[in-house]
């Protein structure tokens, strides 16, 4: 027969504060549980709070990058526009220039063509009215060494002859239908003549009559 072995029970005290003490033990790590699940949840919506900002933040930012590059395209538009339109207006002002220029060369030399005419023109009626006052002096010279014709021959003639050294005749028939006998006072005056004459009875049957003076 085996030994009987004798257990010492524990006085219900003693269990008792066991039990509180292990309650009290629970009862503090379901706390502690509980408290580290709201932190855990705090820090959760903390993290999804702060993926939200971060999220808006970088969508406001694609936003923003977005805005700044259509603005930086719409301002490089406008830069190659002015510019184009810069362009062609120096190219309209250079095409004006060259034509105004053209244009001055051509009044220039028109100008000078112009002038060297009007010198040319000046010279030709310097060198007529030169060889006009040549004639007249020649004529004045014949006159005075020519003598009177022969007034027997006043008939054949018709009065008194004026010629010069070589023959021909001095009176002048003007454009008006009057002759002007050397020495008259309109003899030298009279530039446009269409007619030369002997004798006044030659002006005469022409149809020219005699000046006043």
């Amino acid at each position: 027969m085996l030994p009987t072995v004798q257990t010492t029970a524990k006085p219900q005290s003693e269990v008792k504060s066991e039990e509180i003490q292990k309650k009290k033990e629970v009862e503090k790590q379901q706390a502690t549980q509980k408290k580290l699940k709201k932190e855990q949840a705090k820090v959760k919506k903390e993290q999804e709070k702060l993926k939200k900002e971060q999220a808006e933040l970088a969508e406001k930012q694609a936003e923003q990058q977005k805005a700044q590059a259509e603005e930086q395209k719409k301002e490089q538009e406008q830069l190659t526009k002015e510019k184009a339109v810069a362009e062609q207006k120096a190219k309209d002002l250079k095409i004006q220039q060259k034509q105004q220029a053209t244009l001055a060369e051509e009044k220039r030399a028109a100008l000078i063509a112009e002038k060297e005419k009007e010198a040319e023109e000046a010279q030709k009626e310097k060198e007529k009215m030169q060889q006009q006052q040549e004639r007249e002096k020649k004529e004045a010279e014949s006159k005075q060494a020519s003598p009177p014709a022969n007034s027997g021959d006043s008939s054949n003639s018709g009065g008194n002859q004026y010629v010069d050294s070589s023959g021909q005749g001095t009176i002048k028939g003007s454009v008006n239908g009057i002759y002007h006998l050397p020495g008259g006072a309109y003899y030298n005056r009279t530039k446009k003549v269409v007619a030369w004459f002997k004798t006044p009875a030659e002006a005469e049957a022409a149809g020219y009559r005699a000046s006043e003076r």
